[in-house]
């Protein structure tokens, strides 16, 4: 019984060593995952464009354009070294979620090769996580970008590894202290000096039959963005359009303010017979556009709109709307939505 037991005893302790290796092996990658699935940014953004009796217009193309600025969120101001560009987190991350943050950004970790550095850096910011570790194998110190080891400061008594300690922080006196993966403030470098980009188009959506755009796409703090838009392409006037502008005329539907952007063609402040004939001549051909030549697309923001649905008076003068609409710095997660009017059309 007591050499079964052991005999029991041996084969679990066998097991348990299995298994712990297997977890050594994998947990890199469940990490990463980690890291992945938790610094990986989007930038999001949508809205509605609607017509003038609220209908969404369907095919509007909305662009969205984008640059790398050199003021980064969530972090201090822009430092420059040596043809370097650094920057210090306001806030903590462990240092391998630090090391892919930077990564996502286009940067690395901070390496610190020279006495010179290291005072640069110190003197800027007090302590936080630099790109040195030697997880791979203990006790060889690597660089994260791969630069050579050849130059360290470490405090008294360090590097000492208390406690499976793999990552570096530079601590007072911009002595250098080995820890686990805790959290800290980390120093984030670029090879280069962070200046604006120019302007780039990043992508292209267009409205679908609700008028809604939608806009998802991989950032970091380093980019910034604005979406723009201006009224499509008209189509065809059709005999709806030109019976309500009638019904409007003869005061079988209530006048609101809107209708003098729609159908007011002759731009005299008023809606009249004329206006109607207008409608079905440019309809039919006759006109290629109206007379007094008025914008045939305005463009209103959602405040902007409820003011001209609540009103019956003519506000052309007063809220005139725009031809083209830039959303500058939008939000990622924000709604922005727009009302078009278009001169001639019911909606």
């Amino acid at each position: 019984m007591e050499i079964e037991q052991r005999s029991q005893k041996n084969s679990y302790l066998y097991e348990m060593n299995i298994l712990a290796k297997i977890v050594k092996m994998l947990y890199p990658l469940l990490i990463l995952g980690g890291i992945l699935s938790t610094y990986g940014q989007t930038f999001t953004h949508s809205g509605y464009i609607y017509g003038s009796n609220a209908t969404g217009i369907q095919g509007v193309p909305v662009y969205l354009y984008s640059r790398t600025t050199p003021t980064l969120t969530g972090f201090t101001n822009q430092q420059n070294y040596n043809g370097h560009s650094y920057y210090r987190s306001t806030s903590s991350m462990t240092w391998t979620a630090a090391r892919q943050a930077c990564a996502n950004m286009g940067g690395y970790l901070v390496t610190v090769t020279t006495p010179a550095e290291n005072n640069f850096i110190f003197n800027l910011w007090s302590d936080g996580w630099i790109g040195l570790t030697d997880e791979v194998v203990e006790g060889q110190w690597r660089w994260v970008n791969g630069e050579p080891y050849t130059w360290g400061n470490w405090n008294s008594g360090e590097p000492n590894n208390a406690g499976n300690e793999d990552y570096i922080q530079f601590v007072g006196n911009g002595k250098w202290n080995d820890l686990p993966n805790t959290s800290l403030p980390y120093v984030l470098e670029f090879d280069y000096i962070v200046t604006f980009t120019s302007w780039a188009l990043v992508t292209t959506t267009t409205t679908d039959a609700t008028g809604r755009y939608v806009f998802s796409t991989p950032t970091n703090p380093s980019v910034e963005y604005y979406i723009t838009f201006t009224p499509p392409t008209l189509p065809s006037i059709t005999n709806t359009d030109a019976q309500i502008s009638n019904n409007v005329t003869l005061g079988s539907l209530a006048l609101k303010s809107r209708d003098y952007f729609r159908f007011d063609t002759n731009n005299d402040g008023r809606i009249t017979i004329s206006d109607t004939y207008s409608i079905f001549a440019r309809k039919n051909g006759i006109f290629t556009s109206f007379p007094a030549s008025p914008p045939d697309s305005r463009i209103f923001t959602t405040t902007q709109w409820s003011t001209i649905n609540a009103n019956t008076s003519n506000l052309k003068l007063t809220i005139p709307g725009v031809q083209t609409i830039t959303i500058n710095t939008p939000v990622s997660g924000g709604v922005s939505s727009y009302y078009i009017t278009r001169l001639g059309y019911s909606n």
